[in-house]
């Protein structure tokens, strides 16, 4: 799941969250880049982790927007689910909070509820909210259209996507950008003034 959404790095308000998945276990954790440091010094941690957790962090940069409190970007409390067809609870209780410039990692063994949670976030069909509350950038999600969230900036991005042939890399950024700018009131953009975007980022 990605979340696509600017940030400006802050210092996290609060202590790293757990999310109390059914039949939670100790090994289905949510970490942030500082929970994963305090779990595992940098001299123990392999190369490309290590690589990884050297990039500037919220609570590593101490950096905020002009000393204001950092702004909460995704919120989700208690949230319950069942599967659509069948009723059958599936999800029970997540809690979760995002803020500004802050790195999550949902980790779990299969079947923990990892898949589950972000589909329930973008709204599949597949699944129905039972309980709770899902804000994302001051907006209530669970008011939103799948459509409507993945414009506002909330939506899935797989590992390994299927190819569409005939439609290139820049084909897709330029569609994916003019629909967001389409959204904002906008114009679109040509290809190459879609790439001038995104080097001026």
């Amino acid at each position: 799941m990605a979340l696509l959404h600017p940030c400006s790095c802050t210092t996290p308000p609060s202590p790293s969250p757990i999310l109390p998945f059914k039949n939670w276990t100790p090994n289905r954790l949510l970490f942030t880049s500082p929970a994963l440091r305090r779990r595992f010094p940098p001299n123990r941690l392999p190369p490309r982790l290590r690589a990884a957790l050297a990039v500037e962090s919220p609570a590593a940069s101490g950096k905020n927007r002009g000393g204001d409190s950092p702004e909460i970007l995704l919120e989700v409390k208690d949230l319950s689910a069942a599967i659509a067809e069948s009723k059958q609870p599936i999800l029970k209780g997540v809690n979760l909070s995002v803020y500004e410039g802050e790195v999550h990692v949902v980790m779990g063994k299969n079947g923990s509820g990892k898949s589950t949670f972000a589909k329930v976030l973008v709204g599949h069909p597949d699944y129905e909210v039972t309980g709770g509350s899902i804000v994302f950038k001051g907006e209530n999600v669970l008011d939103m259209d799948p459509e409507e969230r993945s414009l506002a900036g909330l939506f899935m991005s797989f590992q390994s996507p299927i190819e569409i042939p005939g439609v290139s890399n820049i084909d897709f950024l330029q569609m994916a950008y003019n629909a967001r700018r389409r959204k904002l009131g906008q114009p679109e953009l040509s290809p190459i003034e879609v790439c001038g975007d995104f080097l001026q980022l």
